[in-house]
């Protein structure tokens, strides 16, 4: 942690703006259940100014940082501290959508462009001129999700476990579920998640339930489906296929939209129950806190992601290096990539169409195929256009599945 705190110093020191350089606020929830990955995300924008900083460009970067817990009188203090400080042409940060959404019209009200890491609310590009988010929206990645439950899996009877909590999952699995019947996808049981500490014995009963007896005359042989990765590589995903059909249909895949603490909870309770079936998860699964547990999942898990980190891709690899070589290990989450791409973003606009405020405001929405370590990246108005990622554990091993669009 040395090189971090060095590195804080010398980049964070609130002091007046020199010939060529630019000052940029940041604000991350370093202080709430989301700190670990939110520091992947903060990691990610260090190293990106260190990357600028020792570059031949013209612009050189300083950020001033505002660490935030998750209440809404801490995000506003951080987001007003932020607009009140002298010499900010633009802001970054925040990978929580009820975060983004409290703090953006502190940003918005004062004329300060503010880019979202990696919220994914859709209303955050709507909220007006000043707000740009990066990362794919959250009805958006539940689209793309049911497409590839459906045309790559090739699955059509799932269980859905989803949040009712009115946040980034909730909207996820709405999406999802709209768009997996429109395809003839049957959910055969949609539990509803209530409340932060729910009991979870019930989803394991409803299995039970579920569960046909084995047809006796069924036989079951593996399938190799071809995808292509970001690397443009080949990958496989093994799906099973049945030469008949039992009488009853039986669950194929538990498909979960939860917060982080929950999703962890039900992999457990799964693995403890012995009811290991395939799983597909929202980007609540792309966490710090959740790699542990999905190693830990005898079957094989999907999940949703901003960004490849495990692509072999060249301009990844070099960001894995380089991350690995500042902070003493690798990322293990997409966030730390959209933070980097976040200060890329803007000091590529800022060198382009001037150092100002309006400068950047101007010039990020022309965002045309930028390319980012989370891929590339074409601003739509005040969203960027971006791929999302499904990522795979199998065996306990992390790799990348394939690429949506």
């Amino acid at each position: 942690m040395r090189i971090f705190v060095l590195l804080l110093a010398m980049i964070c020191i609130p002091t007046p703006a020199h010939a060529g350089e630019i000052v940029l606020g940041v604000m991350f929830g370093l202080r709430d259940s989301q700190a670990p990955t939110a520091q992947e995300a903060l990691n990610g924008a260090l190293l990106a100014v260190k990357k600028i900083n020792k570059s031949k460009n013209e612009i050189k970067i300083r950020l001033e940082i505002e660490a935030t817990a998750g209440e809404t009188t801490g995000i506003l203090n951080g987001a007003n501290k932020l607009t009140k400080s002298k010499g900010i042409i633009a802001a970054t940060g925040i990978i929580d959508d009820n975060a983004a959404l409290t703090a953006g019209p502190a940003f918005q009200a004062v004329q300060l462009p503010f880019l979202c890491t990696g919220a994914q609310a859709d209303a955050l590009s709507h909220m007006g001129s000043n707000i740009f988010s990066l990362a794919v929206p959250d009805i958006r990645t539940g689209q793309l999700l049911a497409e590839f439950t459906t045309n790559t899996m090739q699955i059509n009877n799932i269980m859905l476990i989803r949040s009712d909590l009115a946040d980034s999952t909730a909207r996820q699995a709405d999406s999802y579920a709209r768009r997996f019947k429109r395809n003839s996808g049957n959910i055969m049981a949609d539990m509803r998640i209530t409340e932060q500490d729910p009991d979870l014995s019930v989803i394991n009963s409803k299995l039970q339930e579920l569960a046909p007896p084995q047809p006796t005359n069924s036989t079951v042989e593996n399938d190799t489906v071809g995808v292509s990765d970001f690397a443009d590589s080949a990958a496989g995903i093994t799906v099973q296929k049945r030469e008949t059909e039992p009488a009853k249909p039986q669950v194929e895949a538990v498909v979960i939209f939860a917060p982080a603490n929950i999703a962890a909870k039900i992999l457990g309770q799964l693995q403890k129950s012995k009811q290991t079936y395939s799983i597909l998860g929202g980007t609540s699964f792309d966490t710090v806190p959740m790699q542990q547990p999905m190693q830990d999942y005898p079957s094989t898990i999907y999940f949703a992601a901003q960004a490849a980190i495990d692509s072999e891709a060249q301009l990844v690899r070099s960001f894995t290096d380089s991350y690995k070589e500042l902070f003493g290990n690798p990322p293990q989450t997409g966030y730390a990539a959209l933070g980097f791409d976040s200060i890329m973003l803007l000091a590529a606009t800022a060198q382009k169409h001037g150092a100002s405020s309006t400068a950047v405001r101007n010039g990020l929405s022309q965002i045309k195929d930028f390319e980012g370590v989370s891929g590339t990246i074409s601003f739509q108005g005040n969203g960027a256009e971006k791929p999302l990622y499904v990522m795979q554990y199998i065996s306990g091993q992390k790799s990348m599945a394939t690429m949506l669009k």
